[in-house]
């Protein structure tokens, strides 16, 4: 409600007004309500004063009327011989003349002689009249609570010349006087008695209902200064005086609060008033200011949402002063935005560099594309193209690639659809088949020579095709036929490949492959078998190579060759190797621990010899289960040597200080071998099965084999035969004198209770294998 500036302009300018009216008027309010007290206090001690002068002058009154009567002669004779119709007749006559309420005798012990009021007796007097202290004062005056009445008293001695007698004249504190006080101040009055904190009231000009509520607010009373308080209900505030020298008889003077609380409210309201005039006039204004500011912006956002739908058909809005600058550059906005959206648009359907559509902008389009014609798609690839980037540089890269977009743009017959994917790969959309001899044109239109720097230069491109029936399968199934094809066609003569039905199940079956590898290492869908590695020499087996397995669910047995490619080439291999090294490391300390002692190979890959931390990793395992480095072997292909030889020679030498031995597998299938053979920290040398399998047959697989075994001897190593499949060529192999034959001859790999069962049976009767000439 409160987010539009319109709004806080108007709640601003409100608060502000509201703000200074509140704290004006609580200032003047405040003020007046002070003053107002002060004026009541002063008026209650107004009256106080005047009061206490009425008392005053009252006591005065009777002190010199007493005080006449006591000179007169014939009342001290009348006292002298105790006359007590005289004395009685002269107190009531002098104290009808000055209207006095009562008038006493006391004989000089404190004994009452006489009393206009019949009721009252001696003791009645003892709080005023003490004898002690009498007998060298001039005369008492205080005002004193008799029986149920208060009078203010005057007492006097009679001399002659000693004191004969005390003489006393009062007056009472009744509601008379409280009128006339009344009278006087314009002030109400109370008489109160008290008891402890109780008080009760003897004469009020308060109304009767009003009395016990003031009552009961009067606070702690005491002979010191007290200070004016107000009733429960706020309609007087009072001020109370003590009469009497025992705090027992008090005054109280009320001062109606209404007197000043009109006046008060009177201007509050008046304040109240002129303070919501204000208000609505402030309101007003602000509107008035408020949409004068807002009216115009409201407009130029208005102009600025349109902008933003991409409506350029919108009036500008005329202005002045700041938001007119604001306009214009509004205007100046749209002009960009209109030019940045166009570049965007642009940017975002082709590609940057050569200019062609891209990728994403390629996909919508052949949606359409598909479901209309029948079309053929060429996903296009420069062959070799990684190392014209590594030999020439990037810069070069990227001019061949914008050659090779504009050679495209000029083939014959040009393509509906033309995008580069990515990198060095092209796509091309034909709405009609193509054949094998539309792919040998378009292939001879693109090798002519491009230009680098002054010098020409040929490319050789590989294409991948798929023609489609017109139908509704997604783009991104087209995509990965298509890609499949070009796979296809680089390992290919031609160098072009058209997609053939099955081949997107092989894609797919790869793909499930790889997805599931992971969860068959935990789930033991993988099992390790051993084939025996026999001794020639010794007739005995005491080694074997540890070869992985694969049983899926749903594929059924899946090849080692096959998986463990797909491993390498998705970044699995270093699993696969560790659970492999783990299961027969394990399976080693099972059969020593049943007093089988063998030494088992296990094969490792390029991207396990890249891993530095691989001797420590296999040092741990083997710790693990407490077996010695030696009852462990390793073998490695001359192609993973290959990858990277200096690595790989400082991992193997690692190894080998370990006290593990190294052999090289599949010797003679790789390159450089003989260059690298003599550097490699390596015990053995394996030759692979292709030069065994065949050898009582073929002379040339005889000569390799002879050769590399008298080579591996003069370098130190011990040899190994794989893959002997008869009688015939094991004596071959002894005849070239190859210490170690393994192949189906023997036995084929073998699960660990296989393989112990098959042990147990050779160490029986070895020599039964062999040929009565080979022994």
């Amino acid at each position: 409600m409160f987010d539009s500036l319109r709004s806080r302009l108007i709640l601003t300018l409100l608060s502000l007004l509201t703000v200074l009216a509140i704290a004006s008027g609580l200032a003047t309010l405040t003020t007046m309500k002070q003053d107002s007290q002060q004026q009541a206090e002063q008026a209650l001690q107004v009256a106080a004063n005047v009061l206490l002068q009425a008392l005053e002058n009252r006591a005065t009154q009777l002190s010199n009327s007493v005080r006449l009567l006591a000179s007169d002669y014939g009342f001290r004779r009348a006292i002298a011989t105790a006359e007590q119709e005289t004395i009685l007749s002269v107190l009531d006559n002098h104290g009808s003349r000055v209207d006095a309420a009562l008038a006493v005798l006391f004989a000089p012990d404190g004994q009452l002689l006489a009393s206009t009021n019949p009721a009252l007796n001696s003791s009645d007097f003892s709080p005023f009249f003490d004898p002690a202290q009498s007998r060298n004062a001039a005369a008492f005056s205080d005002i004193q609570r008799l029986g149920d009445e208060s009078f203010q008293l005057v007492l006097v001695p009679v001399r002659a010349p000693q004191v004969i007698a005390w003489i006393g004249m009062g007056f009472q504190l009744d509601q008379q006087l409280a009128e006339q006080i009344k009278g006087i101040t314009g002030l109400d009055i109370s008489f109160t008695s008290a008891q402890g904190r109780n008080h009760s009231s003897r004469n009020s000009t308060l109304a009767s209902h009003l009395q016990p509520a003031v009552l009961a607010a009067l606070p702690e009373l005491n002979a010191g200064q007290q200070s004016p308080f107000s009733s429960p209900d706020e309609q007087y505030l009072s001020l109370a005086l003590p009469l009497d020298q025992h705090h027992a008889l008090w005054a109280l003077l009320h001062y109606p609060t209404e007197r000043w609380q009109s006046s008060y409210q009177q201007i509050r309201q008046q304040l109240l008033t002129i303070f919501g005039v204000s208000l609505a006039l402030a309101f007003i204004l602000a509107l008035v200011i408020a949409r004068s500011i807002t009216q115009p912006l409201n407009r130029l956002t208005q102009f600025a949402t349109a902008i933003t739908k991409g409506e350029s058909k919108v009036r500008l809005p005329q202005a002045t002063g700041e938001v007119g600058v604001l306009s214009q550059t509004l205007s100046q906005m749209q002009q960009a935005v209109q030019q940045r959206e166009e570049q965007l648009v642009h940017q975002a359907r082709h590609d940057h560099l050569t200019g062609l559509k891209n990728r994403t902008y390629a996909e919508q389009e052949l949606q359409q594309l598909l479901s209309q014609y029948h079309c053929s798609l060429i996903l296009l690839n420069i062959k070799n193209f990684r190392h014209i980037n590594d030999s020439l540089g990037f810069t070069s890269g990227d001019s061949l690639l914008q050659q090779v977009a504009e050679r495209l743009k000029l083939v014959k017959p040009a393509a509906s659809l033309l995008a580069r994917l990515g990198g060095d790969e092209f796509l091309m959309a034909y709405p009609r088949p193509f054949q094998d001899s539309d792919a040998l044109i378009l292939k001879m239109q693109l090798q002519q020579d491009y230009h680098l720097d002054g010098s020409a230069l040929s490319l050789s491109f590989v294409l991948g095709i798929y023609c489609i029936e017109a139908d509704s399968q997604p783009v991104s199934d087209a995509l990965r036929r298509l890609d499949i094809a070009l796979s296809r066609a680089k390992q290919l003569q031609e160098q072009y490949s058209f997609y053939q039905q099955g081949q997107d199940e092989h894609h797919q079956r790869r793909l499930t492959i790889l997805r599931d590898l992971p969860t068959a290492l935990q789930s033991n869908q993988l099992f390790v078998v051993y084939q025996p590695k026999v001794d020639l020499k010794q007739y005995r087996c005491h080694a074997a190579e540890a070869l992985i397995r694969w049983a899926h669910p749903e594929l059924g047995f899946i090849p080692p060759d096959e998986f463990i490619q797909l491993a390498e080439h998705a970044g699995l291999i270093n699993q696969v190797t560790d659970w492999m090294l783990s299961a027969v490391i394990r399976q080693l300390a099972l059969w020593r621990s049943q007093g089988i002692e063998l030494k088992v190979a296990v094969n490792l890959s390029a991207h396990d010899l890249s891993n530095p931390s691989l001797p420590e990793h296999i040092a741990a395992i083997l710790q693990q289960h407490q077996l010695p480095t030696k009852a462990l072997a390793l073998e490695v292909t001359e192609g993973a040597v290959m990858k990277d030889p200096k690595q790989v020679i400082h991992i193997l030498h690692q190894l080998r200080q370990m006290g593990i031995e190294l052999a090289i597998d599949d010797f003679g299938t790789g390159q450089s071998s003989l260059a690298y053979l003599k550097q490699l920290p390596v015990h053995e040398v394996k030759i692979d099965r292709a030069f065994v399998k065949d050898i009582e047959n073929n002379y040339q697989d005889e000569l390799i084999v002879s050769a590399t075994a008298q080579l591996a001897h003069g370098l130190g190593l011990k040899v190994t035969a794989e893959g002997l499949e008869n009688k015939a060529g094991l004596s071959i192999l002894r005849q070239h004198q190859c210490d170690t034959v393994q192949g189906y001859f023997f036995s084929k790999p073998l699960t660990a209770e296989q393989f112990s069962s098959w042990l147990g049976s050779f160490s029986l009767q070895p020599k039964q294998w062999f040929a009565p000439e080979d022994l």
